[in-house]
């Protein structure tokens, strides 16, 4: 049962990398549908482990031409629901962590400040930009921090992350218009 359990966990991820494999050509055209094309490009952007997926790219293109808060909202709240996809993938792999962990001293230091500090250690790892993030959240999933609490963490940090993109293109490209006209 618990390898089943394992499985059922990073199938979300499998399903996720397989679709992204295969239509990687066409997701530059989820920003044709608005804020909605947002949302669903940073869901598949933070769901995968493997491949990963510029979302964060949409936001960029999108805030330079609709509004930037709007565009923030919709890239944060999407790169926040993926994260859940590596979250549960942890949540299916306690004991195999343990094992193929044991002692690792980046893991032990990660997995002291979930159980010590774990609202601002997830926050600040979704609010900054790093690659570090998919292991805060597989390491949170794994010592089962509390779900409601991973996702708020999670969504205020990526909303200071995906707010501060947005608006930077926003007036980034605003100045670039100005200085070359």
């Amino acid at each position: 049962m618990p390898y089943l359990i394992r499985t059922a966990a990073f199938l979300p991820i499998v399903i996720v990398t397989v679709i992204v494999i295969l239509y990687r050509d066409r997701l530059e055209e989820l920003q044709t549908v608005g804020y909605f094309g947002i949302f669903v490009a940073n869901v598949i952007g933070s769901a995968t482990f493997v491949l990963p997926v510029p979302g964060i790219a949409t936001v960029v293109f999108a805030a330079t031409v609709w509004n930037p808060f709007l565009v923030g909202l919709a890239g944060g709240t999407g790169a926040t629901v993926g994260e859940i996809a590596g979250y549960l993938a942890g949540v299916g792999s306690y004991g195999a962590i343990q094992r193929i962990v044991g002692k690792n001293k980046w893991y032990e230091r990660l997995k002291g400040w979930i159980e010590h500090r774990g609202m601002i250690t997830i926050f600040v790892f979704a609010a900054t930009p790093n690659p570090f993030f998919d292991a805060a959240g597989f390491a949170a999933g794994s010592l089962r921090y509390p779900l409601t609490r991973f996702i708020v963490a999670c969504w205020l940090g990526k909303m200071v992350k995906y707010m501060f993109v947005s608006y930077a293109a926003f007036w980034g490209a605003d100045l670039l218009y100005r200085w070359f006209h």
